[in-house]
């Protein structure tokens, strides 16, 4: 039986997930600089249900906001074009795949993606010119490849789950077993048809691979090691490996964090992980 490959897989995809137009017109309108909160608020009156839950995820423990926020326009002059964005594109994604079946859990998947990319805001904060909201979008997206290949070739999916749990390997390890193609780069094919930023595309497409990744890039994709990492460690979660967490030297190498601080840098990264709860909670209602 032949291996599927990236073609392969992609001429199965008849319906593609696609977000919301209300999103990809917001994406559109943030890359304008003319464009002012009054644009943003205008287009998100054409969805008025994802426009109250991007309210809600405003007003969630997650910012923990001292007054509560009851426009997108107010949130935008709060929070930012860029934030807003992310969350845009949270509160979608989150619809656009159906529920799995047998050994890999949706909910803990997404738990597991939120948990990632709350770390992933957190720790971009601490380095040298990174936006936090993209490493959040990278954070939340990196296992995105895995949800195509579990509904577009369900068969071959389960036997990577079969295969990484029965041999304690990883998925990306068990799917170079049966594939010849990888999550990461369907992750990747996704960003582009979805018209995501370009770093956020690389960081999905070489987060197993920092050595390959475009040097504009690398600091995303280590920064989504090193949280992916963190939430294994404290089983936040779950995203289809069965091996023990490790994380690559090169991911640790790309970032400043001195060994030092790490006690209380974990400390700090509990909280946001607490806070990461009232922000699934907001995302799955």
């Amino acid at each position: 039986m032949s291996r599927p490959d990236l073609k392969n897989i992609v001429d199965r995809i008849v319906d593609l997930p696609t977000l919301p137009q209300v999103v990809t017109t917001i994406m559109t309108l943030l890359e304008d600089p003319q464009s002012s909160a009054k644009d943003i608020n205008d287009v998100m009156r054409n969805d008025p249900a994802l426009a109250a839950k991007i309210l809600k995820l405003v007003n969630s423990a997650f910012y923990g906001l001292p007054n509560s926020v009851s426009s997108i326009q107010q949130a935008i002059a709060i929070l930012g074009f860029n934030t807003i964005k992310s969350l845009a594109i949270s509160a979608s994604v989150f619809d656009l795949f159906g529920d799995g079946e047998g050994d890999f859990s949706y909910e803990d998947f997404w738990a597991h993606s939120v948990g990632t990319a709350t770390v992933s805001n957190f720790l971009a904060k601490r380095e040298p010119g990174v936006n936090p909201d993209t490493a959040f979008v990278i954070g939340l997206l990196h296992g995105m490849g895995k949800l195509v290949l579990d509904q577009y070739t369900p068969s071959e999916f389960q036997k990577i789950i079969a295969t990484a749990k029965e041999n304690q390997l990883s998925f990306a390890q068990a799917e170079e077993e049966l594939l010849d193609t990888s999550f990461s780069e369907l992750g990747y094919w996704l960003g582009n048809k979805w018209k995501l930023a370009v770093t956020v595309q690389e960081a999905l497409r070489f987060q197993g691979n920092l050595a390959e990744c475009p040097e504009r890039s690398r600091v995303y994709a280590a920064i989504l090691n090193f949280s992916s990492y963190i939430c294994r460690l404290k089983k936040y979660g779950a995203n289809g490996d069965f091996n023990k967490p490790s994380l690559p030297r090169d991911a640790w190498d790309c970032l400043h964090i001195d060994r030092d601080e790490l006690p209380e840098m974990i400390e700090k990264i509990n909280i946001e992980l607490e806070n990461a709860n009232s922000f699934l909670q907001v995302i799955q209602s």
